[in-house]
């Protein structure tokens, strides 16, 4: 009896904290995908001390006005009050209702069944090259090269996974089926965003990015690599700017926790954002190395929306293996 006393107390606690306008309290997050005013009061549109969210920063989700919701209540530090209102429209919630369902921005019910609209996929490349020594890229690869101290592109895959090769010629899809990566055409690319890729996607040496213009930018919005390739570029280097490139960096030759790796993206992209990382792994005799992140994303890539939102609006994923090493360069 006492126990179900508490909990009615906590359940009352939580419903006053929400203004009457707010009709169903939350728990969770929000982040911020551009600079929006915060509101005191949506009807009169008040703004004690011009209080603005932080476009990629996370907030603390309070509640929102209504079922299809068009205002979030949050919490925003340095505020007074500290509890505000912003639209829905800037930036993505992860939460639940008191009812326990799953809501992203806008009010609708987010997928739980962990598929978002893409997935980055970003490859350790130290940990790619075990064992491939006749790679062009792996060739290339030194200890002080940029690709063993950050993240390396692979691709940016829209989805579901069925979405591939839109629009290919048969004759394009065999030789990309057959791995003959040669024989596809060149994507179109400004001089600058080919030195940009060729940085950031050592496999360029490879020829991947022909294969990844091929299977999956063919169905990326737009169909233009230029747009493609660009965004793409954005994303991993949001990435290789964040505490999760130090993580690695600073644990090369480690063993780390897969639950670590997620920590590291909380705290650069926000509560939740690991959630929303798999990490992968593969075997090196007896080693277990850590070759690849895939980021599960959702919303417009092209308008600019910061990495941290188009994680927050995604599903969580399974986490994949436990644990693996961080390798350094060269061939162990």
């Amino acid at each position: 009896m006492m126990l179900l006393r508490a909990l009615a107390s906590a359940a009352l606690l939580a419903a006053l904290a929400i203004p009457a306008s707010a009709q169903v309290a939350m728990q969770g997050s929000f982040v911020a995908s551009k600079a929006c005013p915060a509101l005191l009061s949506i009807k009169k549109g008040t703004n004690p001390g011009t209080i603005s969210v932080e476009a990629g920063k996370s907030y603390t989700l309070l509640g929102k006005n209504k079922g299809a919701a068009t205002y979030y209540w949050i919490e925003v530090p340095g505020a007074a009050p500290l509890q505000r209102w912003v639209a829905v429209d800037c930036g993505a919630a992860n939460g639940e209702a008191a009812g326990g369902t799953t809501t992203t921005a806008g009010g609708g019910t987010a997928p739980t069944d962990g598929k978002p609209f893409y997935v980055l996929a970003l490859s350790w490349e130290p940990a790619f090259c075990e064992g491939l020594p006749d790679k062009a890229e792996c060739k290339a690869e030194t200890p002080e090269g940029f690709d063993s101290t950050h993240f390396s592109l692979h691709g940016l895959w829209p989805q579901p996974r069925s979405k591939e090769l839109c629009g290919v010629d048969p004759a394009l899809k065999a030789a990309d089926d057959g791995h003959r990566w040669q024989d596809l055409p060149e994507p179109t690319l400004t001089p600058a965003t080919k030195a940009a890729l060729d940085r950031v996607m050592p496999g360029t040496q490879s020829q991947l990015e022909r294969h990844e213009w091929i299977k999956h930018g063919t169905c990326y919005p737009g169909a233009d690599a230029e747009t493609y390739f660009k965004d793409e570029i954005r994303l991993i280097d949001a990435v290789n700017a964040s505490p999760v490139q130090l993580f690695f960096a600073g644990n090369a030759g480690l063993t780390v926790q897969t639950a670590d790796i997620r920590a590291s993206f909380d705290k650069a992209f926000g509560a939740g954002a690991g959630e929303r990382v798999r990490v992968s792994c593969k075997d090196d005799g007896s080693r277990r190395l850590i070759v690849e992140l895939t980021i599960g994303l959702k919303g417009d890539i092209s308008a600019g929306t910061p990495l941290a939102g188009l994680i927050a609006a995604s599903s969580p994923t399974k986490s994949g293996c436990n644990a693996g090493i961080i390798d350094t360069a060269g061939l162990q």
